[in-house]
């Protein structure tokens, strides 16, 4: 990153309270650090990677670029470690929403895709990193590079999750896995046929709704007769994953 002052007009961001950084984690004055991390969280999802600029966050923060250069290197560095936190905190938000649910086999289910759904919304710009990752070549790269181990675990946890919710449905029987990062049955759970068959194919329909819903799905976005039916159609498509599930035979 190149050299830069703050400019004259630049003030740092009023709203970045206490509450604030409450919103992201425990500590009500994080380090500088994740405070950055935290800015630059809000800051891509604003903007995208494509857009994304550095400096918004040095103004929001009253910092200058040697400061982030001295914690993070470069932009995608930074960009790349935000994005692993995103994801992870993504993951930990759908099991969160599965913990406040009735407990109720296909409640459960619902609120983990209502809560896929809404976390897609909110993670707006940081989509095109997670999920089209040509669209930021660089940045993908360095995520690869520096934390594609731990969000490929991080991944494997939220299918484990989600074939749990599934087999509930099933069973008709709510069961509490004690799954962790690196800590999952993989050989029973990937080598179940019925799990095989149905865990891509839910995954796969949450993903879809989920991307037409948080606006990303450009040629839908001009037909204004779905807007008004938004919520029957995620409420029908949820019936219609559930009934899949409970009727699927090999």
């Amino acid at each position: 990153m190149a050299r830069r002052k703050l400019s004259e007009t630049s003030h740092p961001d009023e709203s970045l309270t206490d509450s604030h950084w409450l919103s992201f984690g425990p500590e009500s004055q994080p380090s500088m650090r994740l405070k950055i991390l935290y800015v630059t969280f809000e800051e891509v999802a604003k903007a995208g990677p494509a857009s994304f600029n550095v400096a918004s966050v040095c103004d929001r923060l009253g910092v200058t670029y040697p400061m982030v250069n001295h914690y993070f290197g470069t932009r995608d560095s930074l960009i790349a470690e935000a994005a692993h936190m995103v994801y992870l905190r993504y993951v930990e938000r759908l099991w969160e929403a599965v913990g406040t649910a009735p407990r109720i086999p296909e409640e459960r289910f619902a609120a983990w895709i209502r809560a896929e759904i809404r976390e897609t919304e909110d993670m707006g710009g940081w989509g095109s990193i997670l999920n089209y990752p040509l669209a930021a070549r660089e940045v993908s790269s360095e995520i690869y590079k520096s934390f594609g181990e731990l969000m490929n675990s991080a991944f494997e946890l939220n299918l484990a999750r989600l074939s749990s919710l599934i087999a509930d449905i099933r069973t008709g029987e709510v069961r509490e896995p004690d799954y962790s990062l690196g800590k999952i049955p993989r050989l029973a759970l990937f080598t179940d046929p019925v799990l095989r068959a149905l865990v891509p194919t839910v995954s796969w329909a949450a993903l879809g709704v989920s991307v037409w819903v948080s606006g990303q799905h450009l040629p839908s976005r001009s037909i204004p007769e779905i807007a008004p039916v938004r919520g029957v159609l995620i409420d029908n498509h949820i019936e219609l994953m559930v009934t899949l599930i409970k009727n699927y035979r090999e």
